[in-house]
């Protein structure tokens, strides 16, 4: 009986949040098949790959158990929670600071699950299982999500930008994430009431830096669409009626402002992808500008084929 409610407050507390997370990205939804593939690295690989890590480094050093768990865990496992992210971040649809934020966490999530239902499964007591149900639910699995989250908005924010910082940005986001994890963990081995509360505090306050970040990082998102879809306007490629709905996700739910017979979700799939791809060709990396280059092209032909439908019944009603 334990196992079965241990396993049902591991995982639907965590999907819960997966879900929240990956609906926070409101202008181009990260795709579920590599959300879930940085999830279930989080759930399996990081676990097994991190307790390895953290086994070879305590026995080399000849660590306690409590240097173990505040120094070196912080260390193996958010680097083998991060590892990850470097091989997401090469993927087109990786775009921005906000996409490291979910694919990040997305992990940590992965992570906590997995290492909450260890936990749930090892209480001695009921008493001693509803606690960790509680603290692990509500604390730990967010400072696994958001300490990886962390490190993924500096991946993001560092992917078209300087060459030259890619590397120390990244750094100093993971010294972040492994800060976040040390104090945690610190806070909750010391047997110290007023440091574990001081450790409830730093998460929730951490929750909201980052609640605040990726808000900002949308804000700047919405800008980039209304000034790069300004210019298809221009070109004739969307109409320009359009730029009163499309960059706004409240907006674009109205009726009305497009011809029933458009795919309105394909049109503004396409239309938000044109906008970071256009400001992504400028900033990418030379050896891969030509191929950003070609899919702007193809992006704009989808568009022309997705509102000829609508071109055609307003020259119907015409005639």
């Amino acid at each position: 009986m334990q196992a079965i409610a241990s396993l049902v407050f591991a995982i639907v507390p965590v999907l819960l949040y997966l879900w929240s997370i990956w609906l926070m990205d409101r202008y181009d939804r990260e795709p579920v098949g590599l959300l879930l593939a940085n999830f279930l690295w989080g759930a399996v690989g990081a676990i097994v790959f991190g307790v390895l890590f953290s086994l070879l480094l305590s026995i080399s050093l000849g660590a306690t158990d409590l240097v173990g768990v505040v120094f070196i865990a912080p260390v193996s496992e958010e680097i083998m929670k991060g590892v990850f992210l470097l091989w997401t971040v090469r993927d087109r649809r990786f775009d921005n600071i906000t996409d490291g934020v979910v694919y990040g966490m997305a992990i940590g999530l992965g992570f906590g699950m997995t290492e909450n239902f260890l936990y749930f499964l090892g209480a001695s007591t009921p008493e001693e299982w509803v606690f960790l149900v509680v603290v692990r639910t509500i604390y730990t699995v967010i400072m696994h999500a958001m300490a990886t989250g962390i490190f993924g908005a500096f991946i993001g924010l560092t992917k078209f930008g300087r060459p030259a910082a890619r590397w120390p940005l990244r750094t100093l986001g993971l010294l972040l994430a492994i800060f976040i994890h040390f104090f945690w963990n610190y806070s909750v081995s010391i047997n110290n009431p007023a440091a574990a509360g001081l450790g409830m505090v730093f998460i929730l306050l951490g929750l909201l830096v980052i609640v605040i970040v990726v808000q900002l990082a949308l804000l700047a998102e919405n800008r980039l669409i209304v000034r790069e879809l300004a210019e298809e306007a221009e070109l004739g490629v969307i109409p320009t009626t359009h730029m009163q709905y499309l960059p706004y996700t409240s907006k674009r739910k109205l009726l009305g402002w497009i011809s029933p017979a458009v795919d309105r979700k394909l049109y503004i799939q396409l239309s938000t992808r044109l906008a970071f791809r256009k400001f992504q060709s400028r900033h990418c990396r030379a050896e891969d500008r030509d191929t950003y280059i070609e899919e702007v092209g193809r992006l704009r032909e989808q568009i022309a084929d997705v509102l000829r439908s609508e071109r055609e019944s307003d020259a119907a009603i015409l005639h």
